[in-house]
């Protein structure tokens, strides 16, 4: 059986992934082409600073220390074990950019020298969204009693790999996106995750799902099938934190042993 939007659609994505590993080896000293400005530079035009949130303005003269120290600041509160040690392996990467992006910008951080150097070696995060809205997408979805998504959507909303392609967490999208289209039953347990919220895009195209329950799947497109991951969210943002120890876009598949 032939699924033409499908493959237009891995195509797209796969095109993007391409791209995207060839923009991550520019060099950022040209600003007006990728939007990202040294947090020393002082001549940030000031169309950029007006539309920087105010959080993200703040790292604006920063040292790389004192960024961390601000993005320190924003994590404090953080209690939640699982949470903990994303924020710990994050902490390791220097803050180095601000981006101009919509919803207000971005910082952007780089891996540190202790990691694998390699084409994926950049995380991005822009300003915390409120709880209450929050609380609101996720309420007609029936995870608003999932605690710890909800404060991971608090913490580290739209985390990404990218700030222009796809490879990030959903937190600013309303509303949420959810999984209720499985192309005329193409897709192998679909039934099992429809309605499942669509946290997380790959850069290969494929999705993580929360379902209603707490369990986390990968929705793999390439072979149209749900494959679960976890059995809570707490499991799968374990599992996350270690790889975002790795050179490598997080999907389903995983780097080849060598890339280990």
């Amino acid at each position: 059986m032939k699924h033409p939007l499908i493959v237009k659609v891995l195509v797209g994505l796969m095109i993007a992934a391409t791209l995207y590993r060839i923009w991550v080896g520019w060099d950022f000293n040209n600003p007006a082409e990728t939007g990202h400005y040294s947090l020393i530079d002082d001549e940030i035009p000031d169309d950029v600073r007006a539309r920087l949130h105010p959080w993200i303005a703040g790292f604006i003269g920063l040292s790389p220390e004192q960024a961390k120290a601000r993005l320190e600041e924003r994590w404090e509160t953080i209690d939640r074990p699982s949470l903990r040690a994303l924020s710990n392996v994050l902490l390791e990467s220097k803050i180095t950019y601000l981006v101009d992006s919509p919803e207000g910008g971005m910082i952007c951080a780089t891996r540190p020298d202790t990691y694998k150097s390699g084409n994926d070696d950049f995380w991005y995060l822009p300003a915390p969204p409120e709880r209450s809205v929050i609380q609101e997408q996720l309420e007609p979805i029936g995870l608003a009693d999932n605690k710890a998504l909800g404060d991971f959507l608090y913490h580290f909303g739209d985390l990404a790999e990218s700030h222009e392609t796809s490879g990030y967490f959903m937190h600013s999208e309303s509303p949420f996106p959810t999984f209720t289209d499985s192309w005329d039953g193409a897709i192998k347990d679909f039934d099992e995750w429809e309605g499942s919220l669509m946290l997380f895009h790959a850069l290969n195209g494929c999705f993580i799902l929360v379902r209603q329950d707490g369990s986390v799947g990968w929705w793999m497109m390439q072979e149209h099938r749900v494959k679960k991951e976890a059995n809570d969210f707490d499991e799968f943002i374990l599992e996350y934190s270690e790889y975002r120890k790795i050179s490598w876009p997080c999907d389903p598949y995983g780097p080849p042993d060598d890339e280990r």
